[in-house]
């Protein structure tokens, strides 16, 4: 398996969309290198994410020279979603929606957004290539509705699935829909993360560098990422 980089947390974007455009896709790259034709099962979800520029700032300038020459070759990264209103609200998951979204060192940067990962347990075992699966989320209520973005993390991988439909049954047990379909077998023993982490590829990242000037700063233009296959 090549190696998996981290998103460096000082690169703050400012705008992010979480997509599933079905079986749009019909190539990309597996995780252990290979070129496949084939459409993935259910499709590959995408990610979109904009940037301020660096402006004078010499730590996310050189972040930034990094993580594009990884781009460039290809890599795979693994990306924390920052709350938006595709994720549930933290005010209901009993946290606080006025933390940064990146903790960056400042006093007012508590990193709850950035590092709270609250999760709620898998009521059932769902098979791999299915397209629901059953959570308790008796401990939140009905927080989770459709169009919200939900992921699991097993070993060294992370997964990232659009809610499509949810019914709930007595005691909070949610019967939830996604797309794509699961890449993993779950058990009773995985959880369901409300802040999930996408692991990625970028398409663009030839264009993505669009401003570099001598002194001052580094521009990253709009980022399109897919699913890394695997």
């Amino acid at each position: 398996m090549p190696p998996i980089y981290d998103w460096r947390s000082r690169l703050c974007n400012v705008g992010q969309v979480f997509l599933q455009p079905g079986q749009s896709d019909m190539g990309g790259m597996t995780l252990g290198g290979f070129l496949t034709e084939n459409p993935e099962p259910g499709g590959r979800y995408h990610l979109r994410m904009s940037f301020p520029p660096f402006w004078k700032d010499r730590a996310r300038n050189k972040d930034a020279s990094w993580t594009i020459t990884r781009l460039s070759a290809g890599a795979i990264m693994r990306i924390p979603l920052l709350p938006s209103v595709q994720l549930v609200s933290a005010a209901d998951l009993g946290g606080t929606d006025a933390g940064q979204p990146w903790a960056n060192g400042e006093p007012w940067a508590n990193s709850e957004n950035w590092g709270w990962r609250p999760a709620a347990p898998v009521a059932a075992s769902a098979a791999r290539g299915s397209a629901s699966f059953q959570a308790d989320l008796s401990e939140f209520g009905q927080v989770l509705v459709i169009g919200d973005v939900i992921g699991f993390s097993q070993g060294n991988l992370d997964f990232a699935h659009k809610v499509m439909d949810i019914s709930y049954s007595a005691g909070d047990v949610a019967t939830i829909s996604v797309s794509p379909p699961l890449r993993r077998a779950v058990t009773t023993d995985d959880a369901m993360q409300f802040r999930p982490r996408v692991m990625v590829v970028c398409r663009n990242a030839a264009s993505a560098l669009v401003g570099l000037t001598r002194r001052n700063r580094i521009s990253l233009g709009e980022l399109q990422f897919v699913e890394a296959l695997l």
